[in-house]
């Protein structure tokens, strides 16, 4: 597969191919929503890279924690493989290495289709999917609401699976 997919030059072009078509796509381009489409693709290639050579360079999270917030149906996720299927074949890949990536998708359905989120897991801990916490920062940031500077030692809210930061003067403004 690897060498079908151009030792990775092949594999980018699919991934650029893509992505393109899903951050413009009304149903999909939503769970991306504060990603950018370089990151995306940089994810993918190499959670993909790792699954087709064996190399360890993929650091990210398994397909159950990545996606544990999305509410995803099997119409969808077959939505999605279709546009992956045609970007697949419109780069070259023979047939039997289009139904191969097919079925290493397939391999992850039980981990993405819901009818409703999952916790994040950690080893035994669940991360809620929504709700807000209050911290005390240890070091400087900056509100992701209002943009301005928040200095080590002040309480701040944040997103329990977003991670948004939210300064003093903004933290009860916002929604649950």
């Amino acid at each position: 597969m690897w060498q079908a997919l151009g030792e990775g030059s092949v594999l980018r072009a699919i991934l650029e191919d893509f992505y393109s078509r899903v951050y413009e796509d009304p149903r999909l381009s939503p769970f991306f929503h504060g990603v950018t489409m370089k990151r995306a693709i940089e994810k993918q290639f190499l959670f993909l890279r790792q699954k087709f050579t064996g190399e360890k360079v993929y650091f990210g999270d398994r397909p159950r924690n990545a996606h544990h917030w999305m509410v995803i149906s099997n119409e969808l996720f077959d939505y999605r493989e279709s546009i992956m299927l045609d970007c697949l074949r419109r780069h070259g890949l023979p047939e039997q290495l289009v139904e191969r990536w097919r079925a290493l998708e397939n391999s992850f359905r039980s981990d993405i289709v819901k009818d409703k989120p999952w916790n994040r897991k950690i080893g035994d801990i669940e991360i809620p999917v929504s709700g807000f916490d209050e911290v005390n920062l240890d070091v400087g940031s900056l509100c992701d609401s209002c943009g301005n500077e928040i200095d080590a030692g002040v309480t701040v809210r944040y997103h329990l699976r977003l991670g948004n930061v939210y300064c003093p003067d903004c933290m009860y403004s916002i929604g649950e």
